[in-house]
Parts: C-alpha cells; sequence; structure tokens
C-alpha cells in the first residue's frame, strides 16, 4: 500500500459495507469499506452494495462513485479496465486515473 493512500476507519457495527480496492499501473489509488460503489461498464453504470452477486465486467471511461462509510463521497475518473465483485470484496482494475 502507498504511503499517501488515505487510511479509512472501519465501519459502525451493524452497517453493511463493502471492501473497495482501486489499483492502476501505479500502485493503489484507493481502498476502503464503502457502503456502495458505482463503475461506469460497457453495460452502463453498474451499481455494487454488500451481498452483490459474484460479477467480472468491462469498464469504459466514466467516473467511479464511491461512499465511503465515514467522510464525503469520492469520484475517480478513469479512462477503462474492469471491476471484479467477489462475496464483499470489490476490485477496480483501472487502466489509468483521467
Amino acid at each position: 500500500m502507498s504511503a499517501d493512500v488515505p487510511v479509512t476507519p472501519a465501519p459502525a457495527a451493524g452497517v453493511r459495507t463493502v471492501s473497495v480496492q482501486v489499483v492502476t499501473p501505479d500502485g493503489v489509488a484507493w481502498e476502503g469499506p464503502v457502503r456502495s460503489v458505482t463503475v461506469p461498464s460497457q453495460a452502463g453504470a453498474l451499481g455494487i452494495l454488500a451481498r452483490h452477486e459474484p460479477v467480472a465486467a468491462v469498464l469504459v471511461r466514466g467516473t467511479v462513485r464511491l461512499r465511503p462509510v465515514a467522510g464525503e463521497p469520492r469520484e475517480l475518473a478513469i479512462t477503462g479496465g474492469f471491476v471484479v465483485v467477489d462475496d464483499d470484496d470489490v476490485t477496480v482494475l483501472v487502466d489509468a486515473l483521467a
């Protein structure tokens, strides 16, 4: 993990979250627990909440929207990539941040 990656506090008890990691070729751009994440897939916006079915999807240029458990919502502009959802773990592999 890069030293400039913000550390997000653990979620409060009872809050359903997913663990998200956004990875670029240069390293981890963002990681932490979120209430939801939305990614720009080829089929349209894909919203991911806790207990989402496993999925892998190709991403297009657009914005990854994160709703962290603590703090303000975040948006990361990406050039493309893909997303993998497995249990409550979401990995967003991006070509580059736009």
